[in-house]
């Protein structure tokens, strides 16, 4: 699984849903992250965050 992350969050789930499969739709975790996963065209799961709440969450001090 590979992860990604993003600054405009919203915008790549836009353009994402429309080319690919959402596997699992946007969620916050328990450490304030957002996320969203999708499948690719090899079958790949990518995992998309938002760059700005990761670094606003209390796993942004390690990234």
């Amino acid at each position: 699984m590979f992860y990604l992350g993003v600054d405009d969050f919203e915008g790549a789930h836009d353009r994402i849903s429309r080319h690919a499969e959402i596997i699992k739709d946007t969620d916050t975790d328990h450490t304030g992250q957002r996320m969203f996963y999708f499948r690719d065209p090899d079958g790949y799961v990518i995992g998309i965050n938002d760059q700005a709440a990761l670094q606003a969450s209390d796993l942004g001090k390690y990234a």
